[in-house]
């Protein structure tokens, strides 16, 4: 069981959201286009949230395809805790994915955004599996495009950050092609006190 430690009166304050799980595998239903794929995840909340423990952003190690040549298996850690004054900006993770195309040169291979589970609620965790599409952003003009396809060096977002805001990726060209598998599992602490309800309980439960 997940425990938040919280000082005297800030529960009044503050709720608290922990989150664990990991970064399983990357899945691509006919093999990954490049080779030695890793990942960075970059942890993305509104303007009311703090980081309290945890890494913000980290990188994956280098991994290949092995016995099933449709996955790549990172198992990566993600852990961290959060605190807010209200939930507005729920926390989102975006995901980074490069690799190597054929002349060797790293290249991105996709990005993709999950946001995080929502407490059960009481002090009980909530775990989800996510299979997050991977899509790869493309030129808009046919000569751009041709030369990516002959070079293998796929276009980058400056930001991926801007994933978790739809109106700073509106009318963004991609291309869909594989996900990531995500298992993530949530709990909070503070909420009752805020008069916060994810609508996780059943009516059974509610206290009236």
């Amino acid at each position: 069981m997940l425990e938040l430690q919280l000082t005297s009166g800030e529960s009044e304050n503050f709720f608290h959201l922990t989150v664990t799980g990991q970064l399983e595998s990357a899945y691509f239903p006919m093999g990954p286009d490049g080779s030695g794929l890793f990942c960075r995840y970059d942890i993305v909340a509104g303007p009311d949230w703090e980081l309290v423990s945890g890494l913000r952003s980290a990188v994956t190690q280098s991994a290949r395809t092995e016995t099933d040549y449709r996955t790549v298996v990172f198992n990566m850690p993600i852990e961290f805790t959060m605190k807010s004054t209200n939930p507005y900006g729920w926390p989102q993770i975006v995901f980074s994915l490069y690799g190597a195309n054929i002349w060797n040169v790293e290249t991105n291979r996709g990005y993709a955004r999950v946001h995080c589970p929502l407490s059960g609620g009481g002090g009980t965790s909530a775990e989800r599996t996510i299979r997050a599409p991977l899509f790869i952003p493309k030129y808009s003009n046919m000569c751009s495009a041709a030369m990516s396809w002959i070079s293998g060096v796929n276009p980058e977002m400056r930001d991926p950050k801007i994933l978790t805001d739809g109106s700073k990726h509106k009318g963004l060209a991609c291309e869909t092609y594989g996900e990531l598998v995500i298992r993530l599992q949530s709990i909070s602490r503070g909420t009752s006190q805020m008069a916060l309800d994810w609508g996780q309980t059943t009516v059974d439960d509610r206290n009236y």
